[in-house]
């Protein structure tokens, strides 16, 4: 039963996006693949946006009002495509049979491999970042407000920080009541199962124009660990996930929306409707990416220059000289333009930089195999990748997706092998981060390999139709052998329940799901954040500071931090407690060494102090008053 719980709210999760996201995709014009590829770009956009605005006109953050925005919305961008009556350009897709129940396969794929990542429904990711997404779940819930511009004010903080996924995930947990984790999680199995198994089967059916390779790629969605599912372990990293995740409809937009006008067909200015629908739809999808991690942006970015790229100049040579300079212009400006949008991003982006962690033909081999993370290498999908690779370099409408796809693979190269300075800086809008960008390679690993399978599937050789459908079939059922063996022979521990290295044993996560029933509601409580104490807020609604894994500034902290046991011979001590005004505090021991990891003697060891008074212990965990400043 728990398990059936679990399922039904990872259902109500995809349904909070899709159900908002095809209404708008609808308004907007689009239709049949096209739409379902773009609602959940769509869902999110509508979600993050209405929430947003909710919050600077100071109305509360709800499934009504969420609704009532998502409406607006939708009403809104049918009146403008109702304007401008632009012809559907939709692709006409053969073998369409085959893609609905090959997306229903993968997104339940891809939500089961996640549901095994996590272990349990209610498992904490023991990960730095989780700390600040679980408390700003319960910051929304407190606050009602789950605007970008408010956010941060979870840790006292203010200014924009990306909160789609916040509201995605905080909408689930008002619609059913689960906690902080659960709601998490279940946002998690969202993610990984339906939104990105439609939204890349989205992108091949727009590219290739057949079904037969968009049902292979939905089938092959879940196979890789990279993408979506190192993300949602490692980190973890929640926005970036769902933003990766939406950005394959964000690209079929682009691509698709042409799809089924042959050059030189349709009015002129059918075709000015349609390119400003297309671009109406596309800065929906950006501020999609944007609300939800910024750095995907960029990311779009290179697939737009790639598909430009291509379509302005494949025909260079049956151009005359004069089109050919203006199409000389056109490309230059379009690679200038993405430079400069690539550089004011990094002008904003942190200067905190991961180095390289590969020498150049380790980290090149790893890419071509996808070996870089997981259990293991998955050399069956890398073969038909690479078939399929060179495949589309010979194809004219799939040629941007090689192009696009050799930029990417650059990209993870140099992020994991190349430690200059300067280039390490030009990549910081993902904080020069290898694995961030080792979960790109999907976007076109999983469309190249579809291709390759269906050209085994067409191989002349095959006495007919069924045997090649039968050959498809038993080389993706190899690639699910295949990574459910490396799973079993090299089996990885994920970042969820209690490790040697995680944050919150048993006791401090039973202590602190109960810890509201020990203290006044308006009492605070301090701990180490890096020993477990950073999730209190989140999981109890108590307020416990700090509520991220990170240091906090201040000389008052740092003095409670190396001091406060020694309370009563140590005269710096109390002045600090009332500084930051703290009551009581937890023990959650020393803190273990590594990232992330701080080393705060002041808070542990009070059974042996005078001062506290023990509140209540589980194991090893437990929860002092301060008395000695009173």
């Amino acid at each position: 039963m728990e398990w059936l719980t679990f399922a039904l709210l990872a259902l109500v999760a995809t349904m909070v996006v899709f159900v908002p996201g095809a209404a708008l995709a609808y308004g907007l014009g689009l239709r049949r693949m096209l739409l379902w590829a773009f609602a959940p770009a769509a869902g999110v956009g509508a979600l993050a946006v209405t929430a947003t605005a909710l919050g600077l006109v100071g109305v509360a953050w709800s499934p009504l009002t969420a609704v009532a925005g998502a409406a607006l919305l939708a009403i809104a961008a049918w009146v403008i495509a109702l304007v401008l009556k632009a012809p559907d350009r939709t692709p006409a897709v053969r073998a369409r049979r085959w893609v609905i129940p090959a997306m229903i396969v993968g997104a339940l794929a891809g939500a089961v491999r996640m549901a095994m990542i996590i272990g349990e429904p209610d498992n904490v990711s023991q990960t730095n970042d989780a700390t600040f997404h679980l408390n700003a779940l319960r910051y929304i819930a407190d606050t009602s407000s789950a605007s970008s511009l408010d956010v941060l004010g979870t840790t006292g903080s203010s200014g924009f920080y990306p909160a789609a996924w916040h509201a995605v995930a905080s909408l689930t947990m008002q619609l059913t009541g689960a906690d902080v984790a659960t709601a998490a999680n279940a946002t998690s199995l969202a993610i990984a199962g339906p939104i990105w198994t439609v939204s890349l089967a989205g992108l091949v059916w727009a590219t290739t124009h057949s079904g037969r390779v968009t049902a292979v790629a939905a089938l092959l969605a879940p196979t890789l660990f990279a993408f979506p599912f190192h993300m949602l372990d490692f980190g973890v990293l929640y926005p970036y996930a769902l933003a990766l995740a939406i950005l394959p409809g964000v690209v079929a937009v682009l691509v698709g929306s042409g799809g089924g006008t042959p050059e030189g067909q349709g009015s002129r200015s059918g075709a000015l409707r349609a390119a400003l629908r297309t671009t109406l739809v596309s800065l929906v999808g950006l501020a999609a990416l944007g609300l939800s991690q910024p750095s995907a942006l960029l990311v779009w970015v290179l697939a737009a220059v790639a598909w430009g790229l291509v379509r302005i100049c494949a025909p260079w040579g049956t151009l005359p000289t004069r089109q050919r300079l203006w199409r000389a212009i056109a490309c230059a400006a379009l690679v200038a333009g993405a430079g400069v949008v690539w550089l004011a991003m990094v002008a904003i982006s942190s200067d905190n930089l991961w180095p390289a962690v590969r020498n150049l033909p380790d980290a090149a081999a790893r890419m071509l195999v996808n070996g870089s993370v997981g259990a293991g290498p998955s050399i069956v999908l890398s073969v038909f990748a690479i078939i399929g690779f060179v495949i589309a370099l010979r194809i004219a409408r799939l040629r941007w997706l090689a192009l696009f796809g050799v930029a990417l693979a650059l990209l993870v190269v140099v992020a994991q092998s190349v430690q200059n300075d300067t280039v390490r800086m030009l990549l910081s809008p993902w904080y020069a981060d290898p694995r961030r960008f080792t979960a790109m390679m999907p976007l076109v690993v999983i469309p190249f390999a579809a291709i390759g399978v269906v050209a085994l599937m067409r191989w002349e050789r095959w006495r007919n139709a069924r045997a090649g459908v039968l050959a498809g079939l038993a080389i993706v059922l190899l690639v699910y052998v295949e990574t459910v063996a490396w799973a079993v022979i090299n089996p990885i521990e994920h970042r969820y329940g209690e490790t040697e290295v995680s944050y919150l044993s048993a006791d401090e996560r039973a202590l602190l799901d109960d810890l509201d029933q020990f203290v006044e509601p308006d009492a605070r409580i301090i701990g180490n954040p890096s020993a477990g104490a950073a999730f209190g807020y989140g999981l109890s609604g108590a307020d416990v500071v700090p509520r991220t894994w990170a240091m906090p500034g201040g000389n008052d902290f740092r003095v409670l931090a190396d001091e406060l046991v020694d309370l009563n011979t140590d005269a710096d001590v109390c002045p600090a407690v009332r500084a930051l005004g703290v009551e009581y505090v937890l023990d959650f021991g020393e803190s273990d060494e590594g990232p992330g990891k701080w080393d705060m003697p002041g808070m542990t060891g009070f059974v042996d102090g005078d001062g506290f008074d023990l509140v209540v212990e589980r194991g090893a965990a437990s929860l002092w008053r301060i008395t000695g400043c009173d």
